[in-house]
């Protein structure tokens, strides 16, 4: 750790960790250098969706107990009123958008909020400091849910929407898809503790909410997040390799990613010659 020198090597957002290791270059354009594309029609779909569950559950902890119905009115408020441009196509318009938004609400509050007992909602962290040999990286973010368990221990639940949240089990039945998603849900984990002040030895929790005809929900669980992240006696974690790649500058292209397009990627056209 540089003792010398006591400011973070970058800020990072909690949600940009997967994209910094599918596609480093991208991610440094975005958010190194601050270049953006326009939110998709999906995100922000996600966005509201969030903003009315979140209402929900809140209330709970209030001891306000809103309706569904107004925690629908929330979603679809949301998704009526964007921050900013919201670049819309046909596979995804503000019609259907606001179709899914009255479901996946509705379907969250009466099938997942009931069996859940959640002690914080959308808890906010505006500095986690992680110090490596590298440098200190520092992590912002918001963490949806901290969850109690029967057994007494608590774990943060993520809720994400998307075509493909969920996935049918061979065995039969559903569950969330969480492949990918530990990164992002360790950091999590990580800023729920700082925030809270509490350890999170609980599992972590994926909630799929799927825009598919059907709007199926379901949660699955991944049994350790940090470790991945903070590394062991014999593998350095990503926050270490992530500092180390912040420290040198070098940031690796990513052709293959399936993100890799003018839609997704603000620097394709303009910065990346890798795609090509």
């Amino acid at each position: 750790m540089n003792t010398t020198d006591t400011r973070p090597l970058a800020v990072v957002r909690a949600s940009s960790w997967p994209s910094l290791f599918d596609c480093s270059y991208k991610w440094y354009w975005q958010n190194i250098f601050g270049l953006r594309s326009l939110s998709g029609g999906a995100a922000h779909l996600g966005t509201a969706v969030h903003v009315g569950t979140a209402a929900y559950d809140q209330s709970i902890l209030d001891g306000k107990f809103i309706s569904v119905t107004d925690a629908v009115d929330a979603s679809r408020a949301a998704l009526a009123a964007p921050e900013n441009e919201v670049a819309w196509d046909e596979g995804l318009t503000p019609a259907l958008a606001d179709t899914y938004a009255v479901k996946l609400t509705a379907r969250y509050c009466n099938d997942i909020a009931p069996t859940r007992t959640y002690t914080a909602v959308e808890v906010k962290c505006t500095a986690l400091d992680i110090a490596t040999k590298h440098g200190t990286v520092r992590v912002t973010g918001t963490t949806d849910r901290v969850r109690q368990l029967q057994d007494g221990r608590k774990g943060i639940s993520d809720v994400k929407t998307g075509s493909r949240a969920t996935e049918i089990l061979e065995r039969g039945g559903r569950r969330a898809v969480t492949k990918g998603h530990h990164i992002q849900l360790g950091i999590y984990t990580l800023m729920a503790e700082q925030a809270t002040g509490e350890r999170l030895d609980g599992p972590a929790e994926i909630i799929g909410l799927q825009t598919t005809k059907e709007t199926p929900c379901a949660t699955g669980e991944i049994a350790d997040v940090k470790t991945p992240l903070l590394g062991d006696d014999k593998t350095p974690g990503l926050i270490e390799i992530a500092a180390g790649m912040l420290k040198s500058g070098v940031f690796p292209p990513n052709p293959k990613s399936t993100l890799c397009s003018r839609k997704y990627c603000p620097a394709y056209a303009s910065h990346c010659k890798f795609h090509d």
